[in-house]
């Protein structure tokens, strides 16, 4: 869990220092709506294993 949210962090702050200094055209669009669906995934499916867990 940890490690992806870190993976995820890196290459966010790598586009974003990429994009600052002009290296890559980014499309923001592209980048954070998948980011923000994996997260929510992520986030939704430790939930539920964690319910179950306690049961």
């Amino acid at each position: 869990m940890k490690t992806m949210l870190l993976c995820i962090l890196l290459s966010m702050s790598f586009a974003y220092v990429s994009e600052k200094t002009g290296w890559l055209e980014i499309d923001w669009k592209l980048v954070f709506i998948p980011a923000l669906l994996v997260l929510q995934i992520i986030i939704i499916g430790t939930a539920l294993k964690n319910r179950y867990k306690k049961h």
